[in-house]
């Protein structure tokens, strides 16, 4: 088994078929087809199901597939820190965020980590805890700062606690429920939501425990600049970390009600691999972010 292999057999599941595979890695469609079948001979099985429709890995080729990607990024992240050994700066940190930390943490650990490394590229990627966590196991990205997903064991990672936020009912400065004072007032208005402790399930429990309609659920929201965007161009109505969204709050373009609702913590954790050890540069990075929430601790 070659590193070559490994690498074709991802971008042809990536891509779908040989063909696209070999147009990508920019090499001959025979060079690639005669790895894969040297990855299936080495290790006695089949790995792909091949159709007029294209590639499918098997059962078994799913778990070599996810096996593949953390081999092939742990030797990009070796080639990397033999780069930046030599002198050579070309290092990139592909990290998961929630978009609570998005907007707590994201621009003050990335301003001070450009200070000392200002060539290092830092892809940023969102969605929900459980993408995040299967993307970070799959050495997809480096590392994540997000909640815990409730859906799933995560004793395979290292959790580290940084920060948490109240959470609160939100609104646009000038909403027509801008004075409202209980969930009664805000029955008539679409939800969104981004935190995943207060998900949709949540808004609906509260809703029903005051005997008022099922809330409609206009969208989760996976980014926090989408939320903010949906937010002052509608008359929705969002559960959000207050703390993410306070300098907004401060310059006239939302409203936090004063609603008194039952409502969790809104708690972000760095999580890292067990047992896959971080890059210098997204060891680097992660600090940062720990001395952000630092700050928001004082």
């Amino acid at each position: 088994m070659r590193e070559a292999h490994l690498r074709d057999l991802i971008a042809v599941v990536e891509t779908g078929s040989v063909r696209s595979a070999a147009r990508t890695l920019g090499l001959a469609q025979a060079a690639v087809s005669k790895n894969l079948t040297a990855l299936e001979k080495s290790l006695g099985v089949p790995l792909l199901i091949r159709s007029a429709r294209g590639v499918e890995p098997t059962e078994i080729g799913r778990m070599v597939l996810r096996r593949a990607r953390v081999i092939d990024a742990e030797l990009r992240n070796l080639h990397e820190e033999i780069e930046q050994f030599s002198g050579e700066h070309h290092s990139q940190v592909k990290i998961g965020l929630s978009a609570t930390a998005e907007a707590m943490l994201l621009s003050e650990a990335v301003a001070r980590f450009r200070e000392h490394r200002p060539n290092t590229q830092i892809s940023v990627y969102g969605g929900r805890s459980s993408s995040t966590i299967a993307a970070l196991r799959e050495a997809r990205i480096d590392f994540a700062v997000s909640p815990l997903p409730a859906d799933q064991s995560i004793t395979d990672l290292h959790t580290e606690r940084l920060c948490s936020s109240d959470l609160g009912v939100i609104v646009r400065a000038d909403h027509p429920a801008a004075d409202a004072r209980d969930l009664a007032s805000l029955v008539p208005y679409g939800w969104l939501y981004s935190v995943q402790q207060a998900g949709g399930p949540m808004i609906v429990s509260l809703m029903r425990k005051q005997g008022l309609p099922d809330p409609t659920l206009v969208a989760h929201c996976n980014s926090a600049s989408a939320l903010v965007d949906m937010l002052l161009q509608s008359d929705y109505v969002a559960i959000n970390s207050l703390a993410a969204l306070e300098p907004l709050r401060q310059r006239g373009l939302l409203k936090f009600l004063p609603i008194e609702l039952d409502l969790p913590l809104a708690v972000q954790y760095l999580i890292t691999p067990t047992m896959r050890p971080l890059t210098a540069v997204a060891a680097a990075l992660a600090a940062e972010f720990r001395r952000a929430s630092r700050r928001l601790r004082r």
